[in-house]
């Protein structure tokens, strides 16, 4: 008996259900014998002879040249009109966003003369303009100009509809990446935004020509059937049905084969586009062999700024703001220079502080000054690299030098420093697709640090990155900060990046400061809840007192005693920083109290036991 690989079973589990077949079926031959019907109609030998009349020139002569304005006139107003709805289909602009989808969708949905009329009467002899126009010796009605405006009006919908789904779709981070580093919008419209819409444009573009090159109601309507200057194709068609069915098929014909060709070449772009991405998702290679990870511990503290440094450092970032409908206010000094932790619990306002620090957001009360240069470049490296689909990774670090005013050649010159900086100058000519997720994140800090940034603004820059890829990319990024003598804030979840990244730490707790300082004070001594809880210490009560203890920082006596904290050792667990024991107090709190050659007899489970603190800190 035959068995069924187990990946074919769930091929076919994920497959269309088999009765979707019937239905699907009929439908494609409602569509595709008529079409057949057609074609064992038409009279291919006679077909030059049949085209060659006077009249089937000039309907195919106009409809090509009216067809080809209409589409370029629809690519010059309809992408900027798709860019605009794209912008207010979210925020406080989405009602408007509706509104004009509303109305730029009217005329693919309205009966084609009903569009020719509305054109009649607002364009004609004595529409609402055409009579002023009339004044002015310019008469558009019943001309070649109505039957392009007829076209573009009931086509451009198609490419506008179509191009905003796919902005909306993909959203605006990498604009947001661009402009970041400094671009302007008019540059990012043109490098970054137009080159990553070609497929949907090219597809838009399909859809708009076919559909002008098939315009009949609002044509006739608004521009009348005058052979050479308003019969199009589908009019003369219309024509030639009654009094020669011949001509009439073969003129069906060509659209149906110029309509064919324009959806092939479309199609054959996309596949093109597609497959080159397949071919580059396959080229990707793993993670070069990576550094010890205690090495690479050890080289990030080697950067840390010594205690005295930290003080000694003047202010670089001096914020007291707040928004009040997010009930935020952050009021805080950063030092120049230094790396300074963001940490607190989801909710806490870290987002809000990095967006005041960054200026994107505006306060409701209060300021933010960035002692800094006199106009600082302040760059923001995200979770996910960003990096821009369409440009290798030497042009992506070479962006941010070409916006600030350097020559190709010199931009050229300094993204491959920047990538040599980082380890990957061999990854030059890659593009984004084809890098590892460590290798895209190296060169988003490369592209990052090439433009001088006087500021460098990090979310969480590890989320997206595995632990192991982590580690050399922590040390990357901190040697290329130190080095570019920057001052960098770092938002994060992770202890590890507040621990081997930062030279202070500052922590938000319900929408306020609750501890700042310098890094190694504040992990050793954490006085806020969180933190608290992050670094493992416990919260505990000892004389009237909250206290903030360390688990090696109690001092354990069995029994219960007169004074200190009671409780029964529940069980011991052994963690990779050593073994622990959960002492439940009295309260039933639980705490966590490190074993060691003094206590480990005292700490075994059911055992009644005392702790005293032998050194804590105040509770904020």
């Amino acid at each position: 008996m035959s068995r069924q690989h187990p990946n074919s079973r769930r091929e076919i589990a994920a497959g269309p259900a088999p009765w979707l077949g019937v239905p699907a079926t009929i439908a494609l031959v409602f569509v595709v014998v008529p079409f057949i019907g057609m074609f064992a109609q038409v009279q291919w030998a006679d077909l030059p002879s049949l085209l060659a009349g006077e009249a089937a020139r000039d309907a195919l002569w106009l409809s090509l040249k009216t067809t080809f304005a209409s589409t370029i006139i629809s690519l010059l107003f309809g992408i900027p009109l798709a860019h605009v709805l794209a912008h207010t289909s979210h925020g406080a602009r989405a009602s408007l966003g509706s509104v004009l989808r509303l109305l730029v969708t009217l005329p693919m949905v309205v009966p084609p003369v009903v569009a020719g009329l509305a054109l009649l009467v607002t364009f004609g002899r004595r529409g609402l303009i055409g009579s002023y126009l009339q004044v002015l010796g310019i008469e558009i009605g019943f001309s070649t100009i109505a039957v392009v405006m007829a076209q573009v009006f009931v086509s451009m919908p198609f490419l506008v509809i179509s191009l905003e789904g796919a902005l909306r779709s993909r959203g605006r981070d990498l604009e947001k990446a661009a402009s970041n580093l400094g671009a302007s919008r008019t540059r990012v419209f043109f490098e970054i935004t137009l080159p990553l819409t070609v497929p949907a444009m090219a597809s838009g573009t399909a859809l708009t020509f076919a559909r002008a090159l098939g315009e009949f109601g609002a044509t006739i309507t608004f521009a009348g059937s005058l052979q050479g200057v308003t019969r199009t194709l589908p009019l003369e068609i219309y024509l030639q049905r009654e009094i020669d069915t011949a001509t009439a098929l073969a003129l069906a014909t060509v659209i149906l084969l110029v309509a064919g060709l324009v959806i092939a070449i479309t199609s054959a772009i996309s596949k093109i586009s597609a497959r080159k991405s397949r071919e580059a998702t396959r080229r990707k290679e793993p993670e070069s062999a990576r550094q010890n990870q205690l090495v690479t511990m050890c080289e990030l503290n080697d950067l840390d700024m010594s205690a005295q440094q930290w003080e000694n450092a003047p202010v670089g970032i001096e914020i007291n703001a707040g928004v009040a409908e997010r009930h935020v206010h952050i009021d805080a000094q950063l030092k120049r220079g230094a790396i300074t932790a963001i940490v607190g619990p989801n909710g806490s306002g870290k987002t809000t502080a990095i967006e005041l620090i960054a200026g994107t957001l505006v306060p409701s009360s209060g300021s933010r000054t960035l002692n800094l240069d006199t106009d600082p470049t302040i760059v923001w490296l995200e979770q996910r690299a960003l990096l821009f689909p369409h440009l290798t990774a030497c042009q992506n670090v070479a962006f941010g030098p070409r916006i600030k005013g350097l020559s190709s050649e010199a931009a050229t010159k300094r993204a491959l420093a920047e990538l040599e900086a980082v380890g990957c100058l061999h990854l030059k000519d890659r593009l984004p697709s084809e890098l590892s997720g460590g290798q895209a994140q190296r060169v988003a800090i490369a592209r990052a640090l090439a433009v001088n940034p006087d500021l460098v603004l990090l979310d969480e820059p590890f989320a997206a990155v595995d632990s192991e890829v982590a580690w050399p990319l922590r040390l990357v990024l901190r040697e290329r900060i130190r080095a570019a003598g920057a001052t960098a804030v770092m938002v994060t979840h992770d202890l590890t990046d507040a621990a081997f990244m930062a030279d202070q730490i500052i922590t938000l707790e319900e929408g306020q400061v609750s501890e700042n300082g310098f890094k190694t004070h504040v992990l050793q001594r954490p006085t806020s809840a969180f933190l608290t809880r992050l670094t493992g210490a416990n919260i505990v009560t000892e004389d009237a007192h909250t206290l903030v203890v360390r688990p090696s920082d109690f001092r354990v006596a069995s029994g219960h005693g007169v004074d200190g904290i009671h409780g029964q050792v529940q069980r011991r667990v052994l963690l990779p920083t050593g073994e622990i024991a959960i002492v439940s107090g009295e309260d039933g709190a639980l705490i966590s109290v490190a074993t060691n050659a003094y206590n480990a007899d005292l700490l075994q489970p059911g055992t009644d036991v005392t702790l005293h603190a032998k050194v804590a800190s105040p509770l904020a």
